[in-house]
């Protein structure tokens, strides 16, 4: 492997190479470095730096309107060939270009602003080039392909959509959640997201994060935090009740669990939305609202939260709708409406 440039102390070296241009970028580079070394990498002053050179400034304007970020793609790879990784919980996106001859990076093939990039390297490996950028925040990453380019545009999303939702599926990996004979909750759980995210894909207007998509198993606090960070308008949790003992071959029907303790009353608001529509759509008991100030996603989200039990897996009837993929899919539809509801309701007034 060879290391082009390493994680910014932060955006030291690196930067240069995303805004110094071409020519005499090494020497640049070298100098900007000991400059910022003595400063111990402080963003303030290497920004400053950066707006004293107007021919950065310049070549940066010349494709602002295309993206923070532009990447020189060679002449043997295709658009398709360039894989873009993302981890946006953690801000985090790779680019990945196969194919690169040895000189690649001798070429200065990128260029950028950093004012919303906290960490970045660029390497190659095996013939591969690899750009690690982490941002300072939640933000969409538009991509475009113009002249043998990749322009790369960190986005507040809630300036491209009118809403932005979380949605999560509770439990996940080695936490099953509730479980009877071969079937677990978490699978459960996960089967009506995907189906909720086919019907908010439709929707433009929306943008939906989600907690999983797979069968990994994220942190509570990356849960709520995912809602608070990119500031969503509503959150979603999608669960399943089970019960032991006495009464679980007959206890059936949905409940949801809010913020009782929200100021505002939007959470209550959500959840008797959500349980209304859940209830209607699927024939289910409905089991009311349910004090949820004690469950950590809850009680620490900034957004009006709703947790939705579905029904019960621990009741024969119960989980023979829910292992249904059409009963799934009405399920899907009804938070959809529900969460369409709650922003027409809160945020169109």
């Amino acid at each position: 492997m060879r290391i082009f440039s390493v994680v910014l102390v932060v955006v030291t070296a690196v930067s240069i190479g995303l805004l110094m241009g071409i020519g005499d970028v090494h020497y640049k580079s070298e100098v900007l470095a000991k400059e910022i070394s003595s400063s111990k990498g402080n963003r303030e002053v290497l920004a400053s730096l950066m707006r004293d050179r107007e021919e950065n400034a310049k070549e940066l304007e010349s494709f602002a309107d295309k993206g923070q970020i532009r990447i020189a793609i060679p002449e043997n790879v295709k658009d398709t060939d360039i894989k873009l990784n993302e981890d946006i919980r953690r801000g985090q996106y790779q680019v990945v270009i196969p194919n690169v001859d040895k000189n690649y990076f001798d070429s200065e093939p990128f260029l950028g602003s950093v004012s919303r990039i906290d960490d970045f390297s660029a390497y190659d490996d095996d013939g591969n080039a690899y750009f690690d950028i982490t941002l300072n925040g939640i933000y969409d990453c538009n991509t475009t392909f113009e002249n043998g380019y990749m322009y790369l545009n960190f986005v507040d999303p809630h300036k491209v959509y009118d809403n932005v939702v979380v949605i999560d599926a509770g439990h996940g990996g080695r936490d099953v959640g509730a479980i009877k004979g071969n079937y677990k909750e978490k699978d459960i759980n996960l089967a009506i997201v995907l189906k909720l995210k086919e019907l908010l894909d439709e929707d433009k207007s929306i943008r939906a994060y989600y907690t999983r998509l797979d069968d990994s198993n994220p942190s509570l606090k990356d849960r709520v935090g995912l809602a608070n960070d990119v500031g969503a308008d509503v959150f979603l949790s999608v669960h399943n009740n089970s019960l032991s003992g006495f009464g679980s071959s007959f206890t059936n029907g949905t409940q949801v669990l809010y913020y009782a303790s929200d100021p505002t009353g939007n959470s209550k608001t959500f959840a008797e939305i959500c349980l209304d529509k859940v209830c209607s759509y699927l024939g289910n008991v409905n089991r009311g609202l349910v004090n949820g100030d004690d469950i950590l996603i809850i009680h620490n989200s900034k957004a009006p939260v709703a947790l939705v039990e579905v029904g019960f897996i621990s009741q024969n009837d119960d989980l023979k709708k829910l292992i249904d993929e059409k009963y799934q899919r009405e399920c899907a539809k009804a938070l959809y409406d529900s969460i369409r509801e709650m922003i027409d309701v809160t945020y169109e007034e």
